[in-house]
């Protein structure tokens, strides 16, 4: 099944809003113009980032797009999963981090539908990954 997460526009915005209202209280000299157009780009990109993980039978695929393009893509399989971290973030959010042999470590929060913790579990299971909750994260579970 294929998941989705999109980046937090809202605080995105209130970003991008208040580096665009600095342009014009100040008169700038050339870096620091050059500065916060780097800024004000950077937020524009992120705005449009979006996250997609999709678990298969064998493998988990993580994918990371700006728009509909490609930037980042990894196939993680079964054998180069050391553990399988189950989190909260924040009050009320759950989260999981994917531990891998070699390379960046897949983080998964704010993704839709909900059910992809209990995909997990059951990835897990079936090729025998260890699986650890945190306190906090059971508390959530009930």
């Amino acid at each position: 099944m294929i998941y989705k997460a999109k980046t937090q526009r809202g605080i995105l915005g209130f970003f991008l809003a208040i580096t665009v209202a600095s342009f014009s209280t100040e008169n700038l000299s050339g870096g620091l113009l050059f500065f916060r157009i780097l800024i004000t780009v950077f937020i524009l990109v992120a705005i449009f980032i979006q996250y997609k993980f999709k678990i298969d039978d064998g493998h988990l695929t993580y994918q990371i797009l700006f728009l509909t393009v490609p930037i980042y893509k990894k196939v993680v399989y079964p054998n180069q999963i050391i553990q399988i971290k189950f989190k909260r973030v924040g009050w009320a959010k759950k989260a999981t981090i994917i531990q891998v042999k070699k390379g960046v470590n897949i983080r998964l929060v704010n993704f839709v539908p909900n059910n992809i913790f209990g995909e997990l579990i059951n990835f897990a299971n079936k090729y025998s990954i260890s699986i650890s909750k945190t306190r906090d994260y059971l508390i959530l579970e009930k």
